[in-house]
């Protein structure tokens, strides 16, 4: 169950699987976007529902599929993507839905900003941690991006 649910409920064994769960996890903006709470709260509940279920299950993936930080694991991409709609301006809008995707593949793939060495850190700390960093700098930039960019974002 622990290994399903690092897994992203199995999204992490396809190829590219830290990308369709970003994606998939592009989809609960319409459950959010429909709800009547305040879309930042509820991002911030989902970054955080994640980010332990992450905790609680990436080690042990580790531990099974016998090795540092597995491609598989892919709860800690729904937790920084999450985290950057917690950040990013609250809206409806197609296009604030893909830079914050677009802006997080980006981040979490070159991982600049010496993000590459927050995976160091063990166990499931270091599967999480670039991804939650990652998920901020992506939500900044889009906050950015739509105060430069008003009416579009």
């Amino acid at each position: 169950m622990r290994l399903f649910l690092a897994t992203g409920c199995g999204l992490g064994r396809f190829p590219f699987g830290g990308s369709i769960a970003s994606l998939a996890s592009c989809f609960f903006a319409v459950v959010v976007a429909e709800s009547t709470f305040p879309d930042r709260l509820e991002w911030a509940v989902l970054a955080v529902l994640a980010s332990l279920v992450c905790l609680a299950t990436a080690g042990e993936a580790e531990r099974v599929l016998g090795r540092k930080d597995p491609l598989e694991v892919v709860a800690d991409e729904f937790a920084g993507m999450w985290l950057a709609f917690a950040i990013a301006p609250p809206g409806r809008n197609l296009a604030l839905v893909f830079v914050v995707f677009g802006l997080f593949r980006l981040f979490d793939g070159v991982k600049p900003f010496g993000l590459k060495k927050l995976q160091a850190a063990p166990g499931a700390v270091g599967i999480l941690i670039d991804d939650l960093v990652a998920g901020a700098i992506a939500g900044a930039g889009t906050l950015g991006l739509s105060a430069a960019l008003p009416g579009v974002l």
